[in-house]
């Protein structure tokens, strides 16, 4: 399968600043292709107040960050298919930035975590893209980094799909995904997407990565997962469908946190998905949802 979603750079991150090696070598055994044969790793930027907690006073260096954790990973998953990833783009400074990031190898952004940005507004916020957003986001697209939707806020959200809309219609390449939302009809969370969000990401012909955190799923786990995906398939079809874990359990230690359960265990999250995907879908639809559909739109051109 591929994961659409999982926090691997930051947590590679934080290993390096607390020299704490030794969990992450065992549990990162899981990422194996009989198992995760492909993952957007993502390195996340949350709110000053949050980033401090975890950091400390340790200046925020958005370069230092990326090249110590994409250094970190390759080290470590030297055999994983992988698109690197920014989620929250508060520190960068601007489109000359970017580039210099794309250069090293980031293929992937979320301009907004939870809190409002220069770019746009998380789900915590109220306004929409701003025009620095605008030529963050056009600036991504022509260098080829895909855009991902996870965690905007409505009027960032449709104000994006617009310009993306704008973009397509001069000819170019976008390719767009909404790495770890679930279906807000299934289940009412602000930070999953109602059914007028999921057409509209159709419309865009993006990936919509159903995340496997509880939190996000709802108190009935896998069969409610289940549910999510039946929606997401009747709304957007089989071909833009996708999964992810935004799993962080194994990074307790660093992070002094209970994440609360996944509703799939990492070690064999493949087997448990296609398990129960195979209830509902045939096998090749089972394919398409895990891996094929995210592979042919994203990564087919990283592997």
């Amino acid at each position: 399968m591929i994961d659409m979603h999982q926090d691997l750079l930051s947590i590679m991150y934080y290993c390096e600043l607390h020299n704490r090696y030794d969990y992450l070598e065992e549990w990162i055994k899981n990422f194996n292709f009989s198992n995760v044969s492909g993952v957007i790793a993502n390195l996340y930027y949350m709110s000053k107040e949050e980033m401090r907690k975890e950091l400390g006073d340790k200046e925020i260096d958005v370069f230092s960050m990326f090249m110590k954790s994409t250094l970190l990973f390759n080290k470590y998953l030297p055999n994983c298919n992988c698109v690197f990833s920014i989620e929250g783009c508060d520190y960068i400074e601007d489109v000359g930035e970017l580039e210099d990031l794309y250069n090293l190898g980031l293929r992937n952004i979320l301009l907004v975590w939870n809190e409002p940005n220069k770019y746009g507004s998380g789900n915590r916020g109220d306004y929409g893209l701003t025009d620095l957003g605008r030529e963050f986001l056009i600036k991504a697209i022509d260098l080829g980094i895909s855009i991902d939707l996870s965690h905007m806020n409505k009027k960032t959200f449709y104000d994006t799909i617009e310009l993306i809309k704008s973009e397509k219609e001069k000819g170019k390449m976008v390719k767009v995904i909404a790495s770890h939302s679930n279906c807000f009809d299934v289940y009412n969370h602000e930070r999953n997407l109602d059914d007028s969000q999921l057409k509209a990401l159709k419309s865009v012909d993006g990936i919509l990565g159903l995340v496997g955190y509880s939190v996000f799923v709802g108190d009935e786990g896998k069969e409610k997962y289940l549910e999510h995906v039946m929606h997401a398939v009747d709304i957007m079809g089989i071909d833009n469908v996708g999964v992810s874990s935004d799993d962080m359990t194994f990074a307790l230690d660093l992070f002094n946190e209970d994440f609360g359960p996944m509703t799939f265990k990492y070690d064999r999250i493949k087997d448990e998905l296609t398990k129960l995907l195979s209830l509902k879908f045939q096998q090749e639809d089972v394919e398409k949802i895990l891996y094929k559909n995210v592979y042919n739109k994203l990564f087919k051109e990283e592997y």
